[in-house]
């Protein structure tokens, strides 16, 4: 192999290694904590670790842009939540995940 096609092929895994990584981090990562409000209930989200397992998908829960989600509210957790809980079995699926007995 020519010297010339063996840098072309190492520039090339350069490449391609440093546009994985900079794909891997969110222009606004936001917080690493969030308080969901669930009528008087806030509960904890760990929105990092969200992030980092739909690896930067924002669309999954966001509709348009980072930020809060539009119409926030328990209707709006269950279409979200719920699925995807269920899909990765990871995370409450069932009443009692998100609302314990007073």
């Amino acid at each position: 192999m020519s010297k010339y096609l063996i840098s072309l092929l190492i520039l090339g895994a350069l490449l391609l290694m440093s546009t994985s990584l900079l794909a891997a981090q969110p222009e606004n990562p936001g917080p690493k904590m969030i308080k969901l409000m669930m009528g008087k209930k806030a509960l904890d989200f760990t929105h990092l670790k969200h992030q980092q397992l739909t690896k930067n998908q924002c669309w999954e829960c966001h509709d348009k842009k980072a930020g809060k989600i539009a119409n926030w509210g328990e209707a709006t957790a269950h279409k979200l939540c719920i699925p995807c809980h269920d899909l990765n079995e990871k995370g409450p699926i069932n009443c009692k995940g998100c609302h314990p007995k007073k």
